[in-house]
């Protein structure tokens, strides 16, 4: 583990406190022990959360402890419920120091201005009033909010932010005098999930947060991502690594081709099911040879995997098959043509709806150089299919002399979750 940088952490405090008989960048390693380890393949957080408990509790040890604690413990600021959210916007408005030490703020159901808030609940004004004292705010989450210009308006101000996260049940309308200003942020990763179709406030939004030359991450839904797809004409996005949205109709599967041809260094593709997981192979479209060429890790249905991940070096493949005729039919011929990637792809994660007897030594035969085989078990599954699964996972072990890693689930926790966040 690298050790962390006294300054990184006490950025605004001139005195960083003394540690006693250990210099304060072994308390540092030893306090930052304390994050979940939260293993992202595909947005990676740029803040991994803390176990808060067990933080607490460290900072009750000793005076040490607490000082050396305390910016850690306001990395992370969740304003949900109304009342600790006035309290807490208050607290970080009259103490500026422990407000340039949030980093990640996530904040659910605010209000907009036309909308009376209850008694004790925070408005959107207060808010923008306590965000240009978040000079050092990397991460910013919007769930399930009204909508509200307001929330805008000093986002500009935070010459730091990499991360904006927008799920609203209605997009507000950015102003035109902010979007400019916005248009400058460092943002690197931006999630975006709009319930109402509104393509002006949609492509108000992108160019306000979305730079081509500089974004890295994307994440929208089937709304925004039509917006995107149309914007991409006339764009390139060279730095974008990562990449989700929902399937398209296979009719208009080339609207996506079209997009990853601008993305030329795209490393990783998930595409949440759709239509794929309900037809034969020969039904959905091949990519063009000329695109996905760095395509590391894909996420989606196994015939979908089934035609992109072949010939191009994919090291990871997350796919799904929950559909019955799709794993009658498709699974034996997916897997036939992922064996063209047999000499890249190293894990590889399946999601089933049921586990036949065949589909182990299927996966054994096609992928041998495996390294980490996992098989997760959606909808109606027996204790027999689960026995099944530990038993044949440990047959592919055996028979893949390099596996590393073989597991069987549920399907709880067949995918990293992707949220988009850092």
């Amino acid at each position: 583990m690298e050790t962390p940088k006294v300054e990184a952490a006490y950025q605004v405090n001139p005195e960083p406190p003394k540690g006693g008989n250990l210099p304060i960048e072994l308390w540092l390693t030893i306090v930052q022990s304390l994050r979940l380890d939260v293993d992202l393949d595909f947005f990676p957080y740029l803040i991994r959360l803390f176990d808060m408990r067990a933080l607490k509790n460290l900072r009750l040890v000793s005076r040490t402890l607490n000082d050396v604690t305390e910016p850690l413990y306001w990395e992370r600021v969740e304003l949900s419920a109304p009342r600790e959210a006035v309290e807490t916007v208050r607290y970080l408005k009259a103490n500026p120091v422990r407000s340039n030490y949030v980093k990640y703020m996530v904040l659910k159901g605010w209000r907009a201005k036309d909308v009376v808030p209850r008694c004790g609940e925070p408005s959107a004004e207060a808010l923008s009033e306590l965000l240009p004292s978040m000079c050092n705010l990397r991460a910013i989450l919007f769930y399930g909010m009204n909508s509200t210009p307001e929330i805008f308006a000093h986002l500009h101000t935070l010459s730091h932010l990499q991360c904006v996260n927008l799920w609203f049940s209605s997009l507000p309308i950015i102003p035109p005098s902010v979007s400019p200003d916005c248009g400058n942020l460092p943002v690197s990763t931006f999630t975006l999930i709009e319930n109402r179709y509104d393509p002006l406030r949609i492509r108000r939004c992108l160019d306000s947060f979305v730079n081509p030359a500089r974004i890295e991450q994307i994440h929208v839904s089937s709304l925004a991502a039509s917006c995107l797809y149309r914007w991409a004409d006339t764009v390139t996005f060279d730095k974008l690594r990562g990449f989700d949205a929902p399937e398209l109709p296979l009719r208009h599967f080339h609207l996506i081709y079209a997009f990853t041809k601008t993305c030329p260094n795209l490393e990783c593709l998930r595409l949440d099911p759709g239509e794929t997981d309900q037809v034969t192979l020969r039904s959905i479209p091949s990519p063009p040879d000329d695109v996905l060429r760095y395509l590391r890790s894909f996420h989606g249905t196994l015939p979908l995997a089934a035609r992109i991940v072949p010939t191009r070096r994919v090291e990871k493949v997350y796919a799904s098959c929950r559909s019955e005729g799709a794993l009658t039919h498709t699974f034996g011929p997916a897997l036939q043509r992922l064996s063209t990637s047999s000499k890249t792809i190293r894990v590889l994660h399946l999601n089933l709806r049921e586990l036949k007897d065949d589909h182990l030594s299927l996966v054994a035969s096609n992928l041998p150089l495996l390294e980490e085989l996992n098989i997760g078990l959606t909808g109606h599954t027996s204790t027999s299919d689960r026995k099944r699964s530990s038993r044949g996972s440990r047959a592919v072990a055996n028979n893949g002399r390099r596996s590393k890693s073989v597991g069987a689930g549920d399907g709880s926790d067949q995918e990293p979750p992707v949220t988009g966040v850092c």
